[in-house]
């Protein structure tokens, strides 16, 4: 059942670009598949498996991996398509249709009001975002983040459970690869 609501999701998604692409051709482009997905985990759960300095957030030893979550997933995605879509930067998202947690509610979401529009009941939960015209791999965007103080400290937070994570490419935005990384725990956990 989850699978068909992604693929479903993935559907009205492509559907909308298309209706709001009118003639001009889109130059948006959307991996989604399974094994974007565990490639995605993989190379996260590779990071915490090593010790980490963070900067000024100190250091941490390697700790278990993460889980996916496709809510946590979803809701990185409808922020990395936001942020891809408005050309903008930032946790908050644009306010705009492309927002559509924060469309609904007529202002600006957060990434809690994201992870939350998915059915996500956390405990925890944090939230990392970049950006870059030569950051399209996953590998890259992490090696990017860790050398962030606080992105690598939730990277490496060994109170995080789950996570998910998206990227979205539009070669006409300022940064053309957008990515976000949800992370959390389950209030039951």
């Amino acid at each position: 059942m989850k699978k068909i609501r992604g693929i479903i999701l993935s559907s009205l998604i492509l559907l909308l670009l298309t209706a709001c692409a009118g003639r001009k051709e889109s130059k948006l482009s959307i991996p989604t598949s399974y094994n974007f997905k565990m490639e995605y985990l993989n190379v996260i759960n590779r990071a915490r498996n090593n010790n980490q300095t963070c900067g000024s957030k100190g250091y941490f030893k390697a700790t278990k991996p993460l889980n996916w979550s496709d809510k946590l997933y979803n809701a990185a995605y409808e922020h990395s398509y936001d942020m891809a879509t408005s050309n903008t930067f930032s946790h908050k998202g644009s306010g705009q249709i492309s927002d559509k947690t924060g469309y609904v509610k007529n202002s600006a979401s957060s990434g809690r009001e994201r992870i939350e529009a998915y059915g996500y009941s956390w405990r925890i939960y944090a939230e990392n975002i970049g950006a870059g015209t030569n950051i399209g791999t996953a590998e890259e965007i992490v090696r990017k983040l860790l050398k962030s103080d606080g992105h690598c400290a939730n990277i490496m937070n060994p109170s995080l459970k789950e996570v998910g994570m998206a990227m979205v490419k539009n070669s006409n935005s300022k940064y053309i690869h957008y990515w976000t990384q949800d992370f959390g725990t389950h209030l039951d956990k």
